[in-house]
């Protein structure tokens, strides 16, 4: 097997969205991120070692020239599942029902153990909270 070093430093995702205050709303407010960067339309969040960059769009640059960074999801189809391994997903399920947030199902268990359970974000990503037991 061919293995490259990166160098890796950190790793950090953007999401296209269609509202920053909605989604700083939710992020910051029902899932306990910290917002560092707040303007019309960017915003870096972070939580526990995580940056999570909010753009509402990022047309092409001179090092991207054929491609843009837009909303494509529906809340039935989405090219996004952002997975968060949680000490306790029953827990974690039941703190942020009390904060509003939907969910499609309550905690299950998989056939290979642990606990899982699926959220969506205001532009429909999946959010799944994971537990490994």
């Amino acid at each position: 097997m061919n293995q490259t070093s990166l160098g890796l430093q950190r790793f950090a995702t953007m999401l296209a969205v269609t509202d920053i205050q909605r989604s700083l709303a939710f992020y910051a407010g029902a899932l306990g991120f910290r917002v560092e960067i707040d303007q019309p339309d960017y915003a870096l969040l972070t939580l526990e070692g995580i940056n999570l960059y909010l753009v509402t769009e990022s047309p092409p640059t001179m090092d991207k020239p054929t491609v843009t960074l837009a909303v494509s999801s529906t809340h039935t189809r989405t090219p996004v599942n952002l997975v968060f391994h949680v000490l306790d997903c029953r827990q974690v399920y039941a703190d942020l029902v009390q904060q509003g947030v939907a969910f499609l199902t309550p905690p299950q268990q998989p056939e290979w153990g642990g606990w899982r359970c699926f959220a969506q974000d205001p532009d429909g990503y999946l959010l799944e909270f994971v537990t490994e037991e």
